[in-house]
């Protein structure tokens, strides 16, 4: 099964996030999704881990120093690990993992990074939404601002959605 980012992101969106309020809170949604979010202590080069073990809830443990926008960021990416294993039709894959978000989730090369990445920009910067304050002429900081993420973020999905 091919899954849609967007498409998995908008139901969480819809389904979990009723308020509609901004920034989304990923940690609320996970929690609502029967995970944990702690933030703990990681490596330095790991800003967030999905870690699921046998008999246990899932964990999205999230790097205790990185600022709250890039938290943010990474618990939604989390949750696309979580969306594309519960939808996946592989049961191996579901039970027990530990999934790192490194280096390598912004290298764009590792399907499941991209799923992950793609995931997490939808959830956090809603096309609609972005279109819409980009159309009313909002700068890039108020942009960020409002959605919560970083300046680096919220230009990256204006280049995706074609705004750049």
């Amino acid at each position: 099964m091919n899954l849609d980012p967007k498409i998995e992101a908008n139901k969480v969106f819809e389904t979990l996030w009723a308020s509609n309020d901004f920034p989304v809170d990923p940690v609320s949604i996970a929690q609502q999704m029967g995970l944990q979010v702690l933030d703990t202590d990681l490596p330095p080069s790991v800003s967030g881990a999905l870690i699921k073990e046998v008999g246990e809830e899932p964990i999205i443990a999230l790097h205790h120093t990185d600022h709250s926008n890039r938290k943010r960021f990474t618990c939604a990416h989390e949750l696309g690990h979580y969306v594309s294993r519960i939808e996946s039709e592989d049961e191996g894959i579901e039970y027990e993992y530990v999934d790192l978000r490194g280096l390598s989730a912004s290298a764009g090369s590792d399907p499941e990074e991209i799923f992950a990445n793609k995931f997490a920009a939808n959830l956090l910067m809603p096309e609609r939404i972005v279109k819409k304050l980009f159309k009313s002429r909002k700068t890039h900081f108020d942009m960020a601002m409002f959605f919560g993420v970083s300046n680096e973020a919220l230009k990256h999905r204006l280049k995706s959605l074609g705004l750049l």
